[in-house]
């Protein structure tokens, strides 16, 4: 139960949780007069509004704001009024203990804003807000919101949620119009999502839906499960509405992305989205044929981690499906393939690209065969994978001695004794182990070199296996790159967590199954269930929460969480490695929809996106002038396409799902 006593909440399932932490519940507020376009900005904000304080009768004076709280089931209405005619944005604050704030009782008892919700009209609004101790809590809109804000850290490039607005009203610059500066919201205690939506049913007096898997093959049924007895089912595709009579199951139909919308006596109830593909070998054809390399050199760096993924999803497109293909078709991708290759393996350095080409001499302080002008030593891995694909397909021995030299490279220069992947910053040392998963490109390279150089092929597995008792050594400790900050507690990141799992599986399912380490994988798998979306959306079921990436990726306009994202993979791959270890067929679902989030990002033409934005307003990107900043409600999707990491999908497909 909730207690609301003297502006603290408080949950009486651990009295000593914290419900709000840093700040209190407030209004938030600009002025008519005030012009939130002009001016200095903070980053990971677009803009800086006003803050007005309940006093201990729950009035905000300056806002001329009545907070009224009266007890709704276990949990708690909040009502705020405001009669002022000076407001243009208008709502209220509520600064949740989130996890990384500073004296919040420790990461299993800080929540992660695991799964905002809203429907088209904003008529349904809702936020799932986990916590590892499962002491979940619910924030659900009842009336009056026109949308709502993430506010994001200023520092540590946006890794911590600080504060979730409700917005009754945006401010003018977002040009919608203006409603009632009224807003009622309900607080409740949950422990499961699907509580969570059992207590939404009820509250809103409409069903909602959720289901086993978020879509698949054309012609594939899937299991739906219903909240507050649905009668009806509408489904919305191509901008034309079917009904059907409720049913618990749904078969697949239309290529692309469907709504479902539940209806029971002709009320509409919170729609879920589906996807559906007439075949994957024929959606991974689109998806290589599509690829614009002028949309990596305009808008990315080129870099081989993220920009260049689209390389090795054709390579194993070339050297698995190459029969599908026109001629036409294969030359083009060979064409684009060999012309990115030539670049990697640049031997003028003159023309050599930071980021891009590995450089075959030593170079500043790096070794022989290290990524050009970088330390980001995932560079390295990807480079590695791409190196090993090129030299299956085209055969050519100059990749097979690029990819022993970049191995080398990464053990000798980059792994430390006790199995660490560590990068040297001068000052201090940073522990890269579980960036980007350099499990699998060490394991893989030993598996390819075992009759082609044995002595390199054992000197992978010895690392490999360094690595491997690392990682189960290192424990519930989970580091990510270059975050560092004072102002809040040590990072629990998402990515971190779910490559550690990855990593210790990929050993087990590749090399050498140690029982230890796959009860540490599961036991890790377990701990980041509270860093998966849950809302039964076809690009957000499943999804890893992540939400910085939009600050380069997408639009460039983040933070803002980043749904489907390419990193929500190495989830989705330790869940099918686990399956395959163990039979556990829960995990294989889980795989299955972690894949999906990833794949209903393309288009039927085989356009992909890198993100799908839930969002309404994102953190405004590297701007310190409001002036370079877009106000507008965000879309689900960027307006910029993505033609790298968004093929990461593919890669790892052809180990899994496609093996």
């Amino acid at each position: 139960m909730l207690i609301f006593d003297k502006g603290i909440i408080t949950d009486t399932r651990s009295s000593e949780d914290k419900i709000i932490n840093g700040a209190e519940i407030s209004v938030c507020y600009t002025l008519t007069t005030d012009d939130i376009t002009k001016g200095k900005t903070p980053s990971c904000t677009p803009y800086v509004d006003r803050t007005d304080l309940f006093d201990k009768d729950l009035f905000a004076k300056t806002s001329n704001t009545r907070l009224t709280v009266e007890g709704y089931k276990n949990g708690l209405k909040l009502t705020a009024v405001s009669n002022s005619k000076e407001l243009s944005e208008f709502g209220i604050n509520l600064p949740f203990n989130f996890m990384g704030k500073k004296n919040g009782g420790g990461w299993e008892n800080q929540f992660l804003f695991n799964t905002p919700y809203y429907s088209k009209e904003q008529e349904i609004m809702y936020f799932y807000l986990t916590k590892p101790n499962g002491n979940n809590l619910l924030v659900a809109v009842v009336e009056g919101a026109q949308g709502w804000k993430m506010d994001y850290s200023p520092y540590s490039f946006g890794h911590y949620f600080l504060n979730l607005k409700i917005l009754a009203n945006y401010d003018k610059a977002y040009n919608q119009m203006a409603k009632k500066q009224y807003l009622k919201i309900a607080i409740l205690p949950v422990t499961t999502f699907e509580n969570a939506l059992e207590e939404l049913s009820t509250l809103y007096d409409k069903p909602f839906l959720d289901y086993s898997v978020s879509g698949g093959q054309i012609g594939k049924e899937i299991e739906l499960i219903s909240y507050g007895s649905p009668d009806t089912l509408i489904e919305v595709y191509g901008g034309k509405e079917t009904a059907y009579p409720y049913s618990q199951t749904y078969k697949l139909k239309n290529e692309g992305e469907t709504t479902i919308i539940p209806l029971k006596n002709g009320k509409r109830g919170a729609p879920v989205s589906v996807y559906a593909y007439d075949g994957l070998i024929s959606l991974y054809r689109k998806s290589v044929l599509s690829v614009n390399l002028e949309i990596i050199k305009n808008y990315t760096d080129g870099n081989l981690c993220e920009h260049q993924s689209w390389l090795s999803a054709t390579l194993r497109y070339l050297i698995k499906y190459k029969s599908t293909l026109t001629k036409d078709e294969i030359a083009e991708l060979e064409g684009k393939s060999l012309a990115e290759l030539d670049v990697i393996t640049e031997q003028s350095i003159e023309k050599a690209v930071a980021h891009q080409t590995i450089w075959h001499l030593p170079h500043d302080d790096y070794g022989a065969y290290n990524v050009y002008k970088s330390n980001r030593v995932q560079e390295l891995f990807f480079g590695i994978t791409i190196l090993l694909d090129a030299h299956r397909y085209f055969g050519d021995e100059k990749y097979l001695k690029y990819l022993k030299g970049a191995t080398q490279c990464l053990i000798s220069n980059y792994q430390g004794e006790d199995g660490r992947i560590e990068i040297d910053w001068g000052d201090n040392k940073d522990d890269y182990t579980t960036v980007c998963a350099p499990m699998i490109p060490l394991v893989d390279t030993a598996i390819y070199l075992e009759k082609i150089d044995p002595e390199l092929s054992l000197q992978c597995k010895k690392a490999a296996k360094k690595m491997a008792e690392y990682l189960y050594q290192r424990g519930i400790s989970f580091p990510t790159e270059g975050i560092i900050s004072s102002e809040a507690e040590d990072e629990m990141e998402d990515g971190s967590i779910s490559c550690t799992a990855l990593c210790l599986l990929y050993y087990c399912k590749n090399l050498t199954l140690e029982r230890k380490y796959l009860e540490k994988a599961k036991e890790i798998l377990d701990i980041h269930s509270s860093f998966i979306i849950n809302a039964p959306i076809c690009q957000m079921k499943n999804s890893t929460l992540r939400w910085w990436e939009t600050q380069w990726e997408g639009d460039g306009d983040g933070p803002a969480i980043c749904a489907g994202h390419a990193w929500t993979i190495w989830r989705a791959e330790a869940d099918y490695l686990y399956f395959k270890l163990t039979g556990d067929e829960e995990h294989l679902i889980k795989s299955h929809n972690g894949f999906m989030t990833n794949l209903s990002k393309i288009d039927k033409n085989g356009k992909s996106y890198a993100i799908y934005n839930p969002d309404l307003i994102n953190g405004g990107g590297f701007h310190w002038n409001a002036e370079e900043t877009v106000f507008k409600i965000a879309p689900r999707f960027p307006s910029i396409e993505d033609c790298g990491l968004s093929r990461y999908v593919w890669i790892r497909l052809n180990d899994t799902f496609l093996s």
